[in-house]
């Protein structure tokens, strides 16, 4: 088997060493992740991170990767609506007080426009909390608004955000009658325009914004007795428009609802799925597919992902929703799916697990249920509760620990709850990036000579330790006669002596200098230790093959690698 290229499984399941006791930013700085055990292997390495026994998580919500414990500054933890969120990226860890919880609700990110967006919430009487915005990409943090409060007003809502825009929704005492009013206002960051109330019409204890599109705010409203309709709300014409036909009976329910991109309406009443479309349509209609499955929560069974979403029935049928319709593509065993931003992954019944990309409409079969994506680079789990990374350009397939639900905060970490409850977190070497092409031994019955095989190309292996830089055993070559050797030597392009593979450490031992062997079979310094260890481990000085100073004349001279980036460009 080739080394390290097909399938890289290996347990985590030894040595332990205890690291520092946990430190958290408390002013918006990012301090290394500390862990309570770590373990160390060839290509990346597993920390049992120093978290709270009460630590939920993780979760990934529009590319930020974060677990959360109940707010330290919470009276009544019991009774509070605040969180500690926590927030990973790049092996390193913020924590932001005293959030909402609803930061780790799908549906609450669903009317965020596709950002990673909360609210720290304010105990005064003319502010009801600061709004900030996470950015992924870059790790840093934007305040948005200050969200003012009215003098009448009485309880916040909720709030969504369409472009430089926050819809919120509150109830107010109407300063005449003194009814309790629903009431809306808008908040622009862009133009500095701090507020505008657009409507106070409806007499509702409870109202949830669920999306903006283009000013138009979609509206679940809960009326006296439990009955729920879905309104249209829209802020530059000052109307308001309930749905037709959205008016439920007393526990019944509206679940899921969204904008698509053309501005048609898509939701779940009373577990059937309708569209809506108010420019054309005088009442909503059946958008086929089964009724959704009741023996869930909604946040467990439908999943958003822009125009599309994927949702389940009572038999765990598997259905796409988008805006040329819907189809059901399956059954998902256990009714477990995940919707990414190309494809739809799930285990059918046939025990494969399989992924639809509706791009390019094109199916996958995989060893694992895929949970997260990071470009090429998957993370998932299979039936065993076995965590399995995967890098898809080049091969690369590790077994890398235990647990469930294991998520990408970048190509490099991952994140999942191990069987023990803990919090763990997996760094892969910038190695598992270099690209290493299929290749195979063969040797001739009775002869000492064994050649490499990939594609059209074929080199003399002139030493075990250039061997086992590419196999892992001898059982890996492939016993053949002179004459079939002689046939591959005739046909196909014969490149002499083969050299170390890719990723190898070597040096000479009159230099303490250790070079790593590129994809292009060049020798790239390693500059630093810190670099070194970033690559290889603690153990990065373990392993090295030392040779004598004419060896390394057979190779070409690349770039230095002065950072974890650089490996990938050699």
């Amino acid at each position: 088997m080739l080394k390290k290229t097909i399938i890289l499984a290996i347990a985590v399941a030894i040595g332990v060493s205890p690291l520092l006791p946990r430190v958290f930013a408390d002013s918006g700085a990012w301090n290394p992740t500390v862990a309570s055990a770590a373990w160390d292997y060839d290509s990346f390495s597993v920390e049992r991170l120093a978290l709270d026994a009460d630590t939920e998580g993780p979760y990934q919500f529009n590319d930020a990767v974060f677990v959360t414990n109940t707010a330290k500054d919470c009276e009544f933890p019991e009774l509070c609506n605040e969180v500690d969120l926590t927030i990973f990226k790049d092996g390193k860890s913020l924590e932001i007080a005293n959030v909402t919880n609803r930061v780790t609700e799908a549906f609450w990110h669903t009317a965020q426009d596709g950002r990673f967006i909360y609210m720290v919430p304010k105990d005064a009487v003319d502010s009801w909390g600061t709004v900030f915005e996470y950015d992924p990409a870059n790790g840093t943090i934007a305040t948005l608004t200050d969200l003012t409060r009215a003098s009448n007003s009485l309880a916040f809502m909720t709030f969504a955000t369409d472009g430089d825009r926050i819809y919120t929704s509150t109830l107010q005492k109407d300063k005449v009658s003194g009814d309790v009013e629903s009431s809306i206002s808008v908040y622009d960051w862009g133009s500095k325009f701090a507020r505008n109330d657009f409507t106070y019409q409806l007499v509702a204890p409870w109202q949830e914004i669920v999306d903006v599109q283009n000013g138009l705010s979609l509206v679940r409203f809960q009326f006296e007795g439990d009955f729920e309709e879905l309104w249209l709300v829209n802020e530059r014409e000052r109307t308001m428009q309930a749905i037709p036909d959205t008016w439920t009976q007393p526990g019944g329910d509206i679940l899921g609802a969204h904008f698509l991109s053309d501005g048609s309406v898509r939701y779940f009443r009373n577990f059937r799925l309708w569209n809506y479309d108010a420019a054309v349509d005088e009442a909503p209609t059946d958008a086929g597919g089964a009724f959704l499955s009741w023996f869930a929560a909604a946040q467990d069974v439908i999943q958003i992902n822009g125009d599309r979403m994927a949702y389940i029935d009572d038999e765990n049928g598997l259905y796409l929703s988008d805006t040329s319709g819907v189809r059901k593509l399956g059954v998902a065993k256990g009714g477990v799916f995940n919707l990414t931003s190309d494809t739809l992954f799930f285990q059918n019944l046939d025990n494969e697990y399989v992924g639809y990309n509706y791009i390019n409409s094109s199916w996958e079969t995989r060893s694992y249920h895929v949970t997260d994506a990071f470009a090429d680079i998957r993370v998932g789990t299979d039936e065993n509760g076995n965590v399995w990374y995967e890098n898809t350009t080049n091969g690369y397939l590790l077994n890398v620990g235990f647990g469930g639900t294991p998520v990408l905060s970048d190509r490099e970490h991952a994140y999942w709850k191990g069987n023990d409850g803990s919090i763990y977190e997996a760094t892969f070497s910038p190695l598992l990036d270099l690209e290493r092409p299929q290749v195979q031994a063969f040797s001739a019955y009775g002869s000492q000579s064994v050649y490499l095989m990939s594609g059209e190309s074929l080199w003399l292996i002139p030493s075990p330790e250039v061997y086992f830089t590419w196999f892992d055993s001898w059982d890996d070559v492939v016993r053949v006669s002179q004459p079939t050797i002689n046939v591959y030597l005739d046909s196909n392009d014969f490149k002499g002596d083969l050299k170390f593979a890719p990723g190898t450490r070597v040096k000479t031992a009159s230099s303490p200098r250790v070079y790593v062997v590129g994809g292009d079979s060049s020798l790239h310094w390693i500059t630093t230790q810190t670099v070194a260890r970033d690559i290889y481990g603690a153990d990065w000085n373990k392993g090295i093959i030392v040779v004598n100073d004419p060896y390394l004349w057979k190779y070409a001279k690349g770039v230095n690698v002065d950072s974890n980036d650089d490996v990938r460009a050699i």
